[in-house]
């Protein structure tokens, strides 16, 4: 099993990658990031309820154990054994896909805020593909390393 702050930033990191294109096109609330990795890291984390459920404990372990938890940031991938041989190095390459993902969402945010005050149309599809494509060959590297 993974450490659960592999499962968050994982998690979190996939979020903000997911809004990084929304970030460039319109203007976010300075608060939305900040819930972003929130919402994120908790999403990553959500099949390991089954330590804290009052309820239905052996059906929350049992979809635990299961592929549907690949829903959840690839929770059953990074709890193969594969990964879990390799402590450290999961740790360390989660921490690198969480600050390529923010630093990918703030260069997004701070492009789309730059050309709002110089009221200057931006080329949406170039920045889209300036911020997002590196990032996800980061975040395919970091997972993929492991194992």
């Amino acid at each position: 099993m993974a450490p659960a702050i592999v499962h968050f930033l994982v998690g979190a990191a996939l979020v903000l990658l997911l809004v990084t294109p929304l970030a460039l096109r319109y203007r976010l609330p300075t608060w939305l990031p900040l819930w972003l990795v929130a919402v994120g890291g908790l999403w990553g984390l959500f099949p390991d309820i089954h330590h804290i459920a009052p309820v239905y404990e052996t059906e929350l372990y049992a979809f635990h154990n299961s592929q549907w938890a690949d829903l959840f940031a690839f929770h059953y991938t990074l709890d193969r054994p594969a990964v879990r041989a390799r402590y450290n190095g999961s740790i360390f390459w989660s921490i690198v896909l969480f600050l390529a993902a923010s630093a990918t969402f703030t260069a997004a945010a701070a492009a789309n805020a730059r050309t709002a005050v110089d009221e200057t149309p931006a080329p949406h599809l170039v920045a889209l593909a300036t911020a997002t494509i590196p990032a996800l060959l980061v975040g395919v590297a970091a997972v993929g390393g492991p194992f």
